[in-house]
């Protein structure tokens, strides 16, 4: 399986660029250690069946559903900076997925954007930190939700074929809301049966890792 007939490649980066969601979950985890267990095991599951959700969206529920708080600006900023000083952190020593630098090489030519629900600006750091970054178009994450990268990309090719590759639900809905094809890559997700499921109803390809589509 290969991906020569797309001129466009999207790749969604948590569980397909890096292996760093058990990562995040550890991340998430230690920024909410002041926090009452059972509230942070509850968040802690919703963000594995949510990932590729902004951390933005993601500490606003944690304040709102699982505290069952008002938003208070100073907390949630506080959540975001921990998070943020812990993904840093975790990207610094964090390994790619399964044959990621075969696959840039081999589809070298070809236009290769990120779209992730990751902070955009934190990408951008780490992917130049990594010197990866020239291999991509653009580097895009949030606060610009992950369906309006995805548009923003398909809208700049009109003429072109597009295809994405993620992990997750949100990478899913971001290709079908604007109608291209979608591969589900398996190896490092946290909602594996599902998305198996939703890819067979709409005949999505599924790979267990990028070394497939050399």
């Amino acid at each position: 399986m290969s991906l020569n007939m797309y001129d466009v490649i999207v790749l969604d980066c948590d569980g397909v660029i890096f292996d760093s969601n058990l990562l995040k979950v550890e991340a998430f985890e230690n920024a909410l250690s002041t926090y009452p267990k059972d509230k942070v095991k509850e968040f802690i599951e919703f963000f594995k069946n949510n990932f590729g959700k902004s951390r933005y969206y993601m500490v606003r529920y944690f304040i709102e559903k699982c505290l069952v708080e008002s938003l208070d600006e100073e907390k949630y900023q506080i959540i975001l900076e921990k998070y943020g000083q812990n993904c840093i952190s975790l990207y610094t020593k964090v390994s790619y997925t399964f044959k990621f630098l075969e696959f840039m090489n081999y589809y070298q030519k070809k236009q290769i954007y990120v779209a992730s629900g990751s902070d955009q600006d934190e990408l951008i750091h780490i992917f130049k930190m990594k010197n990866i970054d020239n291999n991509f178009i653009k580097i895009l994450g949030s606060p610009v939700l992950k369906n309006d990268l995805v548009y923003n990309i398909v809208d700049n090719h009109p003429n072109e074929k597009v295809v994405m590759i993620g992990d997750a639900y949100s990478d899913y809905i971001a290709a079908n809301q604007n109608a291209i094809p979608f591969i589900f890559m398996s190896d490092y997700s946290f909602v594996t049966n599902k998305m198996i499921e939703l890819s067979k109803v709409k005949e999505y390809r599924v790979i267990n890792n990028l070394g497939e589509l050399l």
